[in-house]
């Protein structure tokens, strides 16, 4: 007689397993690009993020598995975060004065699903594995026991795109956490014949700037090198410029990062570099695939750059580019608003899904995220949304 072997719900295995690890590595590449199919900002690059060693920052992957196969892969990073890093103006001088006065007030230990360095959130997830509540509950049971282990107070998603947030939002919040309007992504569409065709498409100021500041293009010499380029240090110095001068800091990358970004994405990695007098005055970093141009760090020369206007010149090189390269779209990324879209971007909406651990002070950090948010200083965005409602 054949007995039957019967197992109480107690007894039953789990429908997903969780693991942490603290490289990329650990999943094969054919592994991320199931979960992350064509990302120009997938496994390598966060290999490379890893190797460059950024200062302030740890960097992790919570994976979730069904049947011994990973269904989701969560870059995570650790930081100590300052809650009016994305504020500007008058007000930054305010909350400046009130962290130097209360430091823990203004600073707290983040674990952030995400990364420093990418657009996106770009969480690999199987498409044809439905996200659903059970997932969505250890992947989070996940993350509260790895801030646990490094002190962590608060948890976020950082920048999710609009579709990924309509299928996260209802299942996080059902584990305490809020949603609020992050940085949006700039991107333009290119759909034109020549460099012509694209400036008749701007505002008529606009196009007379652009057209009186074309008239500079000849005294730049323009080259162009896929992989590692050639003066990398002086290319990283011209970073350091732009970093040093931006209100809007967060990751302060090194010398290592673009080494290992170049060398490890060779064929998806282009540095645009632009000489005045047969000196370097800037660069671009660039990442392509897909159809896709991803404009992700840009360095000058201030002293000489502005002599020639290579900011407006190097967003026109970049649209010569994708018109010649056959790249449907620019995404030229966060921040820099009101230039991207007087040159015809538009933007796509991200957000953070956030909570603090503690239920009672939980309160107390929406009402500080709403107020702190970057949409409430940026005068692009601002000026967006009061035209939009």
């Amino acid at each position: 007689m054949t007995q039957l072997a019967f197992t109480t719900s107690s007894e039953r295995l789990p429908s997903y397993e969780t693991h942490y690890t603290f490289t990329a590595a650990k999943y094969d590449e054919c592994t991320w690009q199931r979960l992350l199919p064509d990302s120009l900002e997938g496994y390598r690059y966060h290999l490379a993020f890893e190797l460059g060693c950024v200062e302030g920052f740890k960097t992790g992957y919570i994976s979730v598995s069904k049947a011994g196969a990973a269904v989701c892969i969560a870059p995570i990073f650790i930081t100590n975060y300052a809650l009016d890093t994305t504020v500007q103006g008058r007000m930054k001088a305010i909350t400046r004065r009130v962290s130097q006065w209360l430091p823990s007030l203004m600073t707290v230990r983040l674990l952030c699903v995400g990364s420093p360095v990418t657009d996106s959130a770009q969480i690999g997830f199987f498409k044809d594995q439905p996200l659903d509540a059970e997932m969505i509950r250890q992947l989070s049971e996940k993350l509260n026991e790895v801030a646990d282990r490094e002190g962590a107070s608060v948890i976020a998603f950082k920048d999710v795109l609009a579709a990924e947030t309509n299928q996260l939002q209802p299942l996080l919040e059902a584990q305490g956490y809020s949603c609020l309007d992050n940085m949006p992504v700039a991107k333009n569409s290119i759909n034109f014949k020549d460099l012509d065709d694209y400036i008749s498409t701007l505002s008529a100021s606009t196009r007379k700037d652009l057209r009186r500041k074309l008239k500079k293009f000849d005294q730049l010499r323009i080259e162009e090198h896929d992989g590692l380029p050639p003066h990398l240090e002086q290319i990283y110095q011209l970073y350091l410029n732009c970093y040093e001068k931006s209100e809007l800091k967060f990751e302060r990358l090194t010398l290592a990062f673009f080494e290992s970004l170049a060398g490890l994405m060779p064929m998806q990695c282009r540095f645009v570099l632009y000489y005045f007098e047969d000196k370097l005055i800037g660069f671009n970093c660039l990442l392509h695939g897909n159809g896709v141009l991803m404009d992700k760090y840009i360095g000058m020369d201030y002293l000489h750059s502005t002599q020639v206007n290579l900011y407006s010149l190097s967003w026109l090189y970049k649209i010569k580019m994708c018109i010649r390269d056959g790249f449907h779209t620019l995404q030229s990324g966060q921040a820099a608003y009101e230039s991207k879209l007087s040159f015809g971007a538009t933007l796509e909406q991200t957000h953070i899904l956030f909570k603090h651990r503690n239920k009672l002070i939980n309160p107390i950090l929406k009402l500080a995220a709403h107020a702190l948010a970057y949409g409430n200083f940026d005068p692009a965005l601002k000026a967006l949304n009061k035209k939009s409602k």
